[in-house]
């Protein structure tokens, strides 16, 4: 007589298919972690899954732990979605990762505490001094990746001190000597910030240093930079005479600071230097600025993330950038 074996889990995969109105394909991609599904519809079939393998079998708890293949990838507590940079590092991260088979899910900072259940690992972006995400993920055993320059672990980013100590120096040797940093949260010292490779440069050349701090944004990064120094130009008569040239820690700052400065009738170069970072696609077009891969950025991320599944020792990788020098200084 032929041996009888368990249909469940083949009827559990039926039954999920009919609820979520999908194939019986698509549900099992979902389950073991595979890409060509959408967030929402794999959210949606794990959600149906869930509450159908309440106690699922050895078989099913096996499909289920697709999970495995699932990298939450989660932005810091401010609105930094918002950014183009952020939109397009997304973008690289999601060509990586389906290039090891592995499924990115977006996850806001306040989702924070679902990552554990929905995925096997993560890619932080966007963190700050307080950021609690790194200390959730170690205590639920979830290997995680940081992109920028961030506590300990794995890790990587840019070459931020040397890209801005390079292009501060670029202003010097052009004879800018009232040189300002245009950035937020300037108050809270950071490790290999941006911030430090511009102070590096003033201090060797002996100029004194001058922090334009932003506030906390509500809107786009170039509008709060423009609202800023806008405020202050029409606040200090002489306030074009405070510096001859603007670093500024994005491209989304830069292009705000250079419409500012163009709507009080300075002249950008000739009277105010203004520069960037990132070298954002389209938005940098004529912005002297500091190019960092993004690309590169997340092909290593997702390469470390494998270390950190490994069980490998942490280490962080600083990727090099290159001055652009265009029509803004």
């Amino acid at each position: 007589m032929k041996q009888h074996t368990s249909s469940a889990p083949a009827a559990t995969i039926r039954e999920i298919a009919r609820r979520a109105e999908v194939s019986i394909a698509s549900v099992s991609r979902a389950l073991n972690g595979k890409p060509g599904l959408s967030d929402a519809l794999r959210e949606r079939i794990l959600t149906i899954s869930r509450e159908l393998a309440y106690q699922p079998s050895a078989a099913a708890r096996q499909l289920i732990s697709g999970k495995a293949a699932v990298v939450g990838i989660s932005l810091g507590r401010q609105d930094i979605e918002l950014r183009p940079y952020y939109i397009l590092l997304y973008q690289h991260l999601t060509v990586a990762l389906h290039q090891q088979g592995m499924v990115p899910v977006f996850f806001h900072h306040d989702q924070t505490h679902e990552l554990p259940e929905r995925a096997g690992a993560a890619i932080l972006l966007g963190e700050t001094a307080e950021d609690a995400r790194p200390g959730l993920l170690q205590a639920a055993g979830v290997p995680f990746v940081r992109i920028g320059n961030a506590g300990d672990g794995f890790s990587v980013a840019p070459d931020d001190v040397s890209g801005i100590y390079q292009m501060t120096q670029h202003l010097i040797e052009q004879g800018r000597t009232r040189i300002a940093f245009v950035g937020g949260e300037l108050d809270v010292p950071r490790p290999l910030s941006r911030l430090s490779g511009y102070q590096r440069a003033v201090t060797e050349a002996g100029l004194s240093e001058q922090l334009i701090s932003l506030p906390h944004r509500l809107t786009s990064d170039s509008l709060t930079s423009y609202r800023q120094l806008n405020r202050l130009l029409k606040e200090r008569a002489d306030a074009s005479l405070l510096f001859d040239a603007l670093v500024c820690a994005t491209d989304e700052l830069a292009l705000g600071c250079v419409a500012a400065l163009e709507d009080s009738g300075i002249r950008v170069p000739s009277e105010v230097a203004v520069t960037g970072f990132d070298d954002l696609p389209t938005l940098a077009t004529g912005l002297t600025t500091v190019r960092q891969d993004i690309a590169a950025i997340a092909a290593m991320s997702v390469e470390l993330l494998g270390d950190a599944l490994a069980g490998k020792a942490p280490r962080h990788v600083s990727l090099p950038v290159a001055l652009v020098l265009r029509e803004t200084a």
